[in-house]
C-alpha cells in the first residue's frame, strides 16, 4: 500500500508543472547549438537551461517574448501545436529554429 501511495505522489507531482501552464520551446541555432525554453504562463517567467526564472512580456501583434534581463526573440509565427517549428531571431544578432515541445495550460 506505501508503494502505491508513493507511486501515486510521484505521478501527482510529476503532472503539477503541467498544470500550472507551461510551454518548453527547443531553440536551435543556425551554428547547431540548443537551448531549451521554459516559460511558466501562471508566474510569468521564463527560464534557459534551467537558470533562475526571470520576468518576461509577450507581444502577440510581433509575437516577440523580452526577458526582463533585456533579451529579445522574435518568432516568424506563434503556434500551440506541439512538434510545430519556425524560425526566430534574437535582439543579440542570433537566429534558428524554434520547436514547441509541450504546452499545458
Amino acid at each position: 500500500m506505501k508503494k502505491l501511495i508513493a507511486g501515486a505522489a510521484i505521478a501527482l507531482l510529476a503532472a503539477a508543472p503541467a498544470l500550472a501552464g507551461e510551454i518548453v520551446i527547443e531553440l536551435t541555432r543556425d551554428s547547431g547549438e540548443s537551448f531549451t525554453l521554459v516559460l511558466d504562463t501562471t508566474a510569468n517567467t521564463a527560464s534557459v537551461n534551467g537558470s533562475t526564472p526571470e520576468a518576461y512580456t509577450w507581444d502577440e501583434g510581433t509575437n516577440e517574448l523580452c526577458a526582463s534581463s533585456g533579451l529579445c526573440v522574435t518568432f516568424a509565427e506563434a503556434s500551440q501545436e506541439v512538434g510545430s517549428s519556425t524560425t526566430y531571431t534574437t535582439n543579440e544578432g542570433n537566429a534558428g529554429t524554434a520547436t514547441l515541445v509541450a504546452f499545458s495550460e
